[in-house]
């Protein structure tokens, strides 16, 4: 059977080794290629949000051009008889703008799918570094390590005047120093492992929170395209209308075919009556 001091040693040992496997745990949580590329992710969706609202901009400009138009110059062009050219020209513009306004819509997609997929890769490192944060508690670790040196202290000067159970302690430990002072670097590394993890989790959950505010943005031009997109449908449908009027009117104005069997023609002289009357 064992003795206790080999039992307590056997413990720190396996307290070293565990603390050796989280510092290697923290190292590859988020390092120095991690950080570089969230960087270059983040600089990329801010760079697409930019350019998404710049182009819901122009849209807006366009779509505002063209309803300012077809409701000022329609009944205009009715009365001169140009009504159809000048849908046709509106209905062109349409297309274009709605091609555009795919565009844009896919794009904020793309970037809401970016932010997403990075804001996944954060919380899941966030939920491997606060267990290490919060496995051990800082203020535990320094009471037990205070408590350790006061009885190395009192062993190795032999003094009386502390805690007996201190003293006692590692008295009855037969205490060495080599072993007290491993004790005490494996208290202070995972001390360290947890205050680090902590810091980085509280960096991470900072940098989450500026992804996070992209999204209300990417909301807000995505409802602003929804906006743009029922105005120039209304358009359309109003145009579509029109042309159908113009139809109906054109219809209505065809001459009807004349029939040649129904024209009535000169009677013909009867060469009978003529010659009765000659007589």
């Amino acid at each position: 059977m064992e003795s206790p001091t080999t039992e307590t040693d056997d413990g720190v040992m396996a307290g070293m080794s565990y603390v050796l496997k989280e510092e290697e745990l923290l190292a590859q949580v988020w390092n120095n290629s991690d950080r570089i590329e969230h960087e270059r992710s983040a600089r990329d969706a801010i760079e697409r949000l930019g350019r998404v609202r710049q182009l819901v901009e122009e849209v807006r400009t366009q779509a505002d051009s063209i309803w300012e138009r077809f409701i000022t110059l329609t009944l205009e062009r009715l009365l001169s008889q140009q009504l159809r050219e000048f849908l046709d020209q509106i209905d062109l513009e349409i297309m274009n703008l709605s091609q555009q306004m795919v565009e844009a819509d896919c794009e904020i997609d793309r970037v809401r799918a970016r932010v997403k997929e990075r804001r996944r890769v954060l919380s899941e490192k966030i939920a491997i570094l606060e267990p290490m944060a919060h496995r051990t508690s800082t203020q535990t670790h320094l009471n037990m390590m205070l408590a350790r040196v006061e009885g190395l202290e009192a062993y190795l000067l032999g003094k009386k005047d502390v805690a007996p159970e201190s003293y006692n302690f590692h008295y009855k430990r037969h205490t060495t120093l080599p072993g007290d002072l491993l004790y005490i670097r494996v208290r202070l590394l995972t001390t360290r492992v947890a205050i680090e993890a902590s810091t980085r989790s509280k960096q991470l959950s900072e940098l989450d929170a500026e992804l996070a505010a992209l999204v209300p943005e990417a909301d807000r031009n995505k409802a602003e395209l929804v906006t743009l997109i029922t105005r120039i449908e209304c358009m359309s449908e109003l145009s579509r209308y029109w042309l159908a009027y113009l139809n109906i009117a054109s219809e209505g104005k065809v001459e009807p075919k004349i029939n040649s069997e129904s024209v009535d023609v000169e009677p013909k002289i009867n060469s009978e009556s003529v010659d009765n009357e000659s007589i």
